[in-house]
C-alpha cells in the first residue's frame, strides 16, 4: 500500500515539475514543444534540442558549436559527457541540482531532469551567459 501511495505522491509532485518547467521554460523558447509526455519521460534529443533554442535565445549555457550537434551525442558516453557539461554549467550558476546524467540518459528520474530545466531557464536569464543572441529574423515569405 505505501508503495502505490508513494507513487501517487511522486506522480503529483511529478505534474506539478512539468507545470513549473513548461512555465520557466516558454517563457524563453517556443520550440521544441513542451508537452506534458516529453516531460515526464523525456528524450535525450529533445533536451538536447531544449539546451540548443535556450542557447540560440539567452547565449547559455556557453557551449561549442559541436556541442550544439546533436550528431556528435550518438552513444551513451557521448550523452553523458553532454549533460555533464550542460549540469556543470548550469550549476555554476544556480547552485547544485540533484540529478545524475547516467539516470538522465536511461530516462529514469525525471522530477530531477525537470529540475535541470527549470535551472537551465534560471541561469539562462540571470547573465550566465555570453551575449544574447539577437532576435531572429521573421522568415521572408517565398
Amino acid at each position: 500500500r505505501e508503495s502505490k501511495n508513494f507513487n501517487r505522491i511522486a506522480m503529483g509532485d511529478l505534474d506539478a515539475s512539468v507545470a513549473e518547467t513548461q512555465r520557466v521554460l516558454q517563457a524563453i523558447i517556443s520550440k521544441p514543444k513542451l508537452t506534458e509526455a516529453l516531460l515526464k519521460k523525456p528524450p535525450f534529443r529533445f533536451l538536447h534540442d531544449i539546451v540548443s533554442e535556450v542557447k540560440k535565445q539567452t547565449g547559455f549555457p556557453p557551449l561549442a558549436d559541436a556541442d550544439l550537434d546533436s550528431n556528435n551525442c550518438k552513444d551513451k558516453e557521448s550523452k553523458i559527457a553532454y549533460l555533464t557539461k550542460v549540469i556543470g554549467l548550469v550549476t555554476d550558476v544556480t547552485g547544485p541540482i540533484t540529478v545524475k546524467p547516467q539516470k538522465i540518459v536511461a530516462g529514469m528520474e525525471p522530477e530531477n531532469t525537470n529540475a535541470l530545466l527549470q535551472g537551465l531557464a534560471k541561469a539562462s536569464q540571470s547573465g550566465g551567459g555570453a551575449a544574447p543572441a539577437p532576435a531572429p529574423s521573421p522568415p521572408k515569405p517565398a
